[in-house]
């Protein structure tokens, strides 16, 4: 029976908002999905023409998970080089709406360093308010924003399944004003288990990245 190799390191690092920015455009510049979300936002928030949107602080998390050797390859598949780390990130770009509505473009990004085995999601958090754990969940179909379900639940599944108490109360404590203070103090309270959540719900139970991730499902 193959055995799979033990994790010997994994880190977490919050970006400052300047860094995150920086994360959002190198994002932007290898997945379009980034700019159709931004084009779509003012049309979803009722904006008057040429209103600019109200923008909060940019958020940004990052991490990586590595093996003490290669990740065994599954039968029929193909790869040319050994996959032994799994790096993770998210950025989101938050914003106000009116009424109150806090609103956040988020991108995420799970990728093994020297393959190509990579996946990008991006979508729009939505919530009125203040309740975000219930946010709504919108991607770009046809240039308009419009509803899914998926990331946020299996996030927020996640953390209740995987992260225990700790994570659970933070969840259900942590400021709601925005979802800058909300995903700050919750990664603050939770560490790496809140963004190993968003890897699992990023990685749809691949074999490359589950090792890591977890297997969400969605």
């Amino acid at each position: 029976m193959t055995t799979t190799p033990s994790v010997i390191q994994s880190s977490f690092e919050v970006h400052s908002p300047e860094a995150a920015s920086d994360q959002w455009r190198r994002l932007a510049g290898i997945d379009s999905g980034l700019e159709a979300v931004m084009s779509a936002l003012p049309s979803r928030m009722r904006l008057a023409k040429d209103e600019p949107l109200r923008e909060g602080k940019a958020i940004g998390f990052a991490s990586t998970t590595t093996l003490d050797g290669p990740l065994p390859v599954p039968a029929g598949v193909s790869v040319r080089e050994e996959v032994t780390k799994l790096n993770h990130l998210m950025v989101a770009r938050t914003f106000e709406g009116p009424n109150g509505a806090q609103v956040a473009a988020c991108a995420t990004l799970i990728e093994v360093p020297g393959t190509d085995l990579k996946t990008v999601d991006v979508f729009v958090l939505e919530s009125q308010d203040g309740d975000l754990l219930n946010a709504k969940e919108l991607v770009v179909a046809s240039g308009v924003l419009e509803e899914r379900d998926g990331w946020w639940d299996a996030l927020t599944g996640c953390l209740g399944r995987d992260c225990g108490g700790v994570c659970l109360s933070a969840a259900l404590t942590c400021p709601k004003v925005n979802w800058a203070a909300f995903l700050i103090c919750l990664a603050g309270r939770c560490g790496v288990c809140v963004l190993k959540c968003a890897a699992c719900a990023t990685c749809d139970c691949s074999w490359w990245c589950k090792w890591a991730a977890g297997c969400c499902d969605q």
